[in-house]
């Protein structure tokens, strides 16, 4: 039996019970049972549940980015690979999106806090060099499309079956109004191009 425990491993834990079961499941019975180890290390480490969630959410976004990184040429650009991963996250993680994205453990109050959870790296500087757009413009241009994928995403999650042709079609055509708002000219909107 191992006898040190990392933060890592018994995030580890955690993120592979919320994945399987939802993030509900989680105690920290539960992540000491699926670590191997007594709940003394979850103690010792996070202190109380709320920490250990609070860190369990860190963790996860950390899996999104690293979800994002890896499927960043599914689009045309990296932009509309982001949309379509957080669609995908929500048709193939729906335990794990719940817990980052719709639980009383995500902290947003204000749509800066929103964009501040959704964002990927690198993505508002991509969305300024492709279409000439100003920080703020671009803020506004990502920001939008976070909201309008996020709400096909929750639906997604609540049982909403969509085609990727359906989906990929309310998407550009989101993206057209959300460029024209940009002063971006519709010819060159595409989101997927």
């Amino acid at each position: 039996m191992k006898q040190q425990f990392t933060r890592e491993d018994l995030l580890d834990a955690a993120l592979a019970i919320v994945r399987e079961e939802g993030y509900e499941a989680v105690t920290m019975r539960s992540v000491a049972e699926r670590a191997g180890c007594s709940v003394q290390p979850l103690y010792s480490l996070f202190g109380d549940k709320q920490a250990l969630m609070a860190a369990l959410c860190a963790h996860g976004l950390a899996w999104v980015e690293r979800y994002n990184a890896a499927h960043a040429a599914d689009g045309s650009n990296a932009f509309s690979s982001h949309g379509l991963a957080h669609l995908r996250i929500a048709q193939q993680e729906p335990n794990l999106f719940s817990l980052l994205y719709l639980s009383s453990y995500v902290e947003v109050s204000s749509m800066d806090d929103l964009l501040s959870v959704a964002e990927q790296p690198g993505i508002r500087d991509e969305i300024m060099a492709l279409w000439g757009l100003d920080e703020e413009a671009a803020r506004e241009l990502y920001l939008d499309m976070v909201v309008y994928t996020h709400g096909l995403a929750v639906l997604i999650v609540a049982g909403a079956r969509f085609t990727d042709d359906e989906l990929r079609e309310r998407m550009n055509s989101a993206f057209a109004a959300f460029a024209a708002k940009a002063g971006i000219p519709l010819k060159g909107a595409s989101h997927d191009g």
